[in-house]
């Protein structure tokens, strides 16, 4: 033993699971350099026994080239002196945790070009295995237990590699080199096929036969749930008979299907394919991407809507299937309402009855995952789903005062997801469901308990919506009692604005937020919001004019009852009787945007019951074109708050439904709602200043509405924001608890 000095790298960020020790290592040997590379709480720990030229040429190479998943946040040296043997050569060793987990895993990641052309090469022994991966590319976040990111860490744990792989791992000029997921046909995990004949579970068929049975059932016109990545998919042609057979098990009759095609070029035939869209369909994520149809092509699959949702081959099994098909319809596994299927058990209980057959493996998913979908708008991706491929990932939020306690915010029910915050940190969960859902509830608090152990976070404060009846509500208050935690409630709408504040690194801003629901202050159903923010200190300016929802919450599911309300309340004659009746009983009152969306798409009969979330709204969207004109509307500025005053918009509305189209009066709506937002906005920054617009709630997730609003308020020369980090519906909501309450105590 000799005291000697080394220089100790520290790298935090992205970086394990991305085969960042392998490349180290590799670039380490070919710089002649001596030392060690092992994963640690904080990222990443790399000694050197080299001279400071030595060290900075090989940092300087190392941001340079390093692995294309791996995102360095923070990298910090120093030299030590330190007991030991000289060191010889370049190694990775064990990982250790001595301290508090600061670092993340990557998503789980497309498989990538030279993985699958070995999959497809005939005499290589992965030919035709569908669990193909490499240190670069796999299921990371969906296998992980705990870290640090280490095969016995991982599902991987119950797979043992044979003597070929294992001499891939250990071989440093192997690209499997220290793989953590590295396997084969002979060690790796296998799908077998289970079919449902008569009613009757038959199980038969393993490996490659499997695949080939799963195919021929797509072939006949069937349904089969393919388990993946994250969970499990309900796979079928995109024929009208097929469709129609699924829509009828799954009981959804009119809410659009994804699609998954062969490569690009298939994408192009059917739809208008943007750069940036072409960019998120490549990416390693893989996402969802809602483009623009060609005509009326996949009229099945996406009934009523000018958008589809595609998404290109990310697994094995997926590029195996489309071998056989160019386009085949992948919808989540699922019971509707609850979150999708991921294990095997599962996926027999409840989808044996919605297909034909199950193609299921023996690698759990220990962290299930639906896939994200996105939407282009004003030329930058919004995220709809945050999920598969972008889970987890942290967000810096940067702040003067750095000494927070751990904060866990709850979110909203709807679109349900949760946070944690730790020095400067938010780590986001993914996309959790609706928690009306027993099940859904369940898997809240399970992936709850995985995120505090995955990341090691241990929360002092919590932050919950202001709704009383909300499941998250309630969990956050027993979290907080059982732990002796500080607890806060921040309203619903608030909440969205901060969201976009966070992102944006704002302290002050005029908050627009339209959605379909939230409680208010006053206990009603807000939706259609316009804020004064200073910080801590939030000021609603203005709302939509409360209009009273017939049959409360029934409303939601059926526009026609808004559009009642609507026409009732603007002064037509409307001769009903029932619909006064509803109308006068109205148990609740509401400012939403959302409700005015229905009310006008039923209106124009374009939707009069909801069968999904957001349909009539969507299908608003739809039918409208680009058009210049708008309705009449009032500011009513007597009071504050003021009111916004659709009940012209409205009757113009019913009495132009004959005379001009449903497109050219859906545009008129959409630009009235646009002029609406520009023109309030142009009124509180003649009293306050601000030129900061932030823009959030699920109604901005309509194209139409908002490039019109982003165009009216930059020509009024205001900066305009949006999300672009979390969701702007309710999924976004715990980002923006978390910055509402910190940003009060930054100073």
């Amino acid at each position: 033993m000799q005291e000697i000095e080394v220089f100790e790298i520290m790298i935090n960020g992205i970086v394990q699971g991305v085969g960042f020790r392998p490349f180290v290592a590799t670039l380490a040997e070919d710089l002649g350099l001596h030392g060690y590379v092992e994963n640690c709480e904080s990222g990443v720990r790399i000694v050197l026994d080299c001279d400071e030229t030595k060290l900075r040429e090989f940092i300087e190479i190392l941001n340079e080239r390093k692995p294309m998943p791996a995102k360095i946040r923070e990298l910090s040296f120093s030299k030590k002196a330190v007991k030991t043997n000289k060191i010889r050569g370049f190694r990775i060793i064990n990982s250790k945790k001595t301290g508090k987990i600061n670092t993340s895993i990557p998503p789980d990641i497309a498989m990538c070009d030279k993985c699958i052309g070995e999959m497809f090469s005939k005499g290589n022994r992965r030919y035709l295995y569908p669990f193909t991966n490499c240190a670069r590319c796999g299921p990371r976040f969906s296998i992980a237990y705990v870290l640090p990111y280490d095969r016995d860490k991982t599902s991987m744990d119950d797979f043992s590699m044979c003597h070929d792989c294992n001499t891939e791992y250990t071989n440093l000029r192997d690209w499997r080199y220290h793989a953590q997921t590295n396997c084969c046909e002979d060690c790796g995990p296998k799908y077998w096929i289970v079919e449902i004949i008569k009613n009757e579970i038959v199980s038969h068929f393993s490996g490659e036969e499997a695949v080939k049975q799963a195919i021929g059932i797509i072939r006949a016109g069937g349904t089969v749930a393919i388990k993946g990545i994250g969970g499990i998919h309900l796979v079928c042609k995109p024929d009208p008979d097929a469709i129609k057979k699924l829509r009828n098990l799954k009981d959804r009759p009119r809410k659009p299907f994804a699609i998954m095609a062969k490569d690009l070029e298939t994408v192009k035939k059917f739809a208008y394919v943007g750069e940036v869209e072409e960019r998120l369909l490549l990416s390693p994520a893989r996402p969802i991407v809602l483009l623009r149809k060609r005509g009326d092509i996949f009229y099945d699959v996406s009934p009523g809507f000018h958008t589809i949702g595609v998404m290109l081959p990310y697994t094995g099994i997926h590029y195996l299937l489309l071998e056989d098909f160019f386009v085949l319809v992948m919808t989540s596994g699922n019971i509707s309402g609850e979150m999708l299927c991921a294990d095997n058990f599962e996926a027999l209980t409840k989808l044996s009855k919605l297909s034909d057959g199950l193609l299921l493996h023996d690698r759990k998913i220990v962290n299930r995952c639906d896939d994200s979908v996105i939407k282009v708008l004003a030329g930058k991706p919004v995220f709809v789903r945050k999920s598969r491929g972008f889970i987890p990932e942290v967000i810096k939020i940067p702040l003067r005062n750095r000494k927070h306690p751990e904060i866990l915010a709850t979110g909203a029910d709807l679109k349900s997801s949760f946070g944690f915050f730790r020095e400067e940190s938010f780590y986001g969960s993914q996309y959790l469901g609706d928690l009306s859902y027993y099940i859904n509830q369940v898997q809240y608090q399970k992936m709850l308990k995985r995120f505090e152990k995955l990341f090691d976070l241990h929360a002092r404060v919590v932050v919950t919506d202001l709704h009383p009846d909300y499941f998250s509500k309630t969990l956050g208050e027993e979290y907080a009692e059982n732990r002796d935690c500080e607890i806060y409630s921040c309203q619903h709408h608030v909440a969205h604005i901060y969201s976009v504040m966070a992102e944006k690194a704002l302290k002050k801003c005029i908050g627009v937020a339209f959605d379909g629901t939230g409680y208010g202050f006053d206990g009603k159903i807000w939706g259609g919001e316009f804020f004064s923010i200073d910080n801590s200190k939030c000021m609603r300016f203005a709302h939509l004019r409360y209009i009273p929802m017939p049959s409360g919450e029934l409303a939601i599911e059926k526009p026609e009852l808004m559009a009642y309300a609507y026409l009732i309340d603007s002064g037509v004659d409307l001769k009903d009787e029932k619909a006064h009746l509803l109308y006068e009983n109205a148990p609740v009152k509401t400012s939403s945007a959302g409700r005015l969306f229905d009310a006008a798409a039923a209106v124009l009969d374009v939707c009069k019951e909801n069968t999904f979330e957001g349909e009539a709204p969507m299908k608003l969207e739809s039918v409208a074109k680009r058009h210049s004109e708008s309705f009449s509307w009032v500011l009513d500025k007597s009071a504050l708050p003021w009111q916004i005053d659709f009940r012209k918009m409205i009757r113009e509305l019913y009495s132009e439904k004959d005379k001009n189209s449903i497109s050219e009066l859906a545009s008129k709506f959409h630009r009235t709602l646009a002029e609406a937002i520009s023109v309030v906005c142009g009124e509180i920054k003649k009293l306050t200043g601000e030129k900061n617009v932030c823009l959030s709630g699920g109604v901005f997730q309509n194209k139409l509405l908002l490039e019109v609003a982003v165009a009216l308020l930059e020509k009024k020369g205001f900066n305009v924001w949006f999300n672009e980090k979390v969701s702007p519906n309710d999924e976004g909501i715990a980002f923006g608890q978390i910055y509402w309450h910190v940003i009060g105590s930054d100073g």
